[in-house]
């Protein structure tokens, strides 16, 4: 996770304190805990993520060249909310970006970028739709296998049950 990734999952802006770092982690905590969002128990992996990443960066943390804020964990929380919605698809979590595989042709309107979609990109050589920050710049990473990217940024796979489960509670 990069840090300006970090920063928007927060919904902090371009630079802040340890202390405004965790008053913001509490606050998206409670916001999208699993007792009050369906896909709760993704979000606070990311959540946590973000918070782990900007603890480690010293006292005051400050984006890099070409930040620009945004609530990234209230998009990324409408997104996996509405694929939940979609059968016979696989949903993985790499870092803040969605790969979504399976059955997904029926899907294709929905998932793609033109009105009414969702806004997912597809990717040919993986055979895969993917969701990402609309902030993310291509830093030439373009080519690497899935082998190579959970192995960088971690992978979860969250499942439709698991959905159930948290409504059920």
């Amino acid at each position: 996770m990069n840090t300006n990734d970090a920063l928007n999952l927060l919904n902090l802006t371009s630079s802040a304190t340890q202390t405004e770092i965790k008053k913001a982690f509490k606050a998206q905590s409670l916001k999208f805990h699993p007792d009050r969002n369906p896909v709760g128990a993704q979000m606070m992996i990311a959540i946590n993520a973000a918070y782990e990443h900007l603890k480690k960066l010293g006292d005051t943390v400050t984006a890099s060249e070409g930040f620009k804020a945004n609530d990234y964990a209230e998009e990324l929380n409408d997104v996996l909310n509405k694929l939940f919605t979609l059968d016979g698809i696989e949903i993985e979590i790499c870092g803040n970006w969605i790969w979504i595989t399976g059955d997904t042709k029926p899907h294709a309107k929905v998932l793609g970028r033109k009105e009414g979609g969702i806004g997912c990109f597809f990717a040919s050589k993986k055979a895969a739709w993917y969701y990402r920050p609309a902030e993310y710049k291509s830093r030439g990473g373009k080519g690497q296998s899935m082998d190579t990217i959970r192995a960088k940024y971690g992978s979860t796979n969250p499942t439709k049950t698991a959905k159930r489960q948290l409504k059920a509670a």
